[in-house]
């Protein structure tokens, strides 16, 4: 009878370690249900409308050139125009231009922030104001603040260089750029 018990015991035994060494079948898992992707529309906000103030026609009087220190007048009528949208078209005096501008919203020591870009205009060559002309859309275009004060707008660039304007109804002598003038 002790063989029996042995035998038994050790069939016990043997039945527990073999039972232990085995891993039960893994319980299926619910998959959870497949959402499709959440679409995040992101806008990027239009820019805000130009003021009214600077919403005008406006005729350009003096260059204010090397960082203020020399000063030209124009010999043409230069004019330039900027429209609610941030668009802006103008005449340097040869050529019909247009492009954009965009407000910073910051406020800086020359005035308002302000940029202009994509200045292009039309392909007609005037020698005797192509220097002008350059000097101008060069100006314009290193835009950095404008500042309105009443009927007259200034707008400086990154190199210090003012260009001054005046509404076309401010100016003392509306045809000051005429040959007879």
């Amino acid at each position: 009878m002790r063989k029996f018990l042995v035998s038994l015991t050790f069939l016990v035994i043997a039945a527990v370690l073999i039972a232990g060494c085995t891993t039960p079948p893994p319980v299926p898992q619910p998959t959870p249900a497949t959402l499709p992707p959440t679409v995040v529309v992101t806008t990027t906000p239009a820019p805000p409308a130009l003021p009214a103030q600077l919403t005008r026609n406006w005729v350009l009087t003096t260059m204010g050139i090397q960082d203020g220190t020399g000063v030209t007048h124009p010999t043409t009528e230069i004019s330039l125009t900027f429209n609610p949208d941030g668009s802006l078209t103008g005449y340097d005096g040869c050529n019909n231009y247009f492009g954009s501008c965009t407000l910073s919203g910051m406020t800086t020591p020359k005035g308002n922030g302000m940029t202009i870009s994509n200045i292009a205009s039309s392909k007609k060559y005037c020698a005797t104001l192509a220097d002008q002309e350059t000097m101008y859309l060069t100006i314009l275009g290193k835009a950095m603040a404008y500042n309105v004060d009443g009927n007259q707008l200034s707008i400086t660039a990154t190199t210090g260089d003012v260009l001054i304007y005046q509404t076309p109804a401010s100016l003392v002598t509306p045809n000051q750029y005429s040959p007879q003038g």
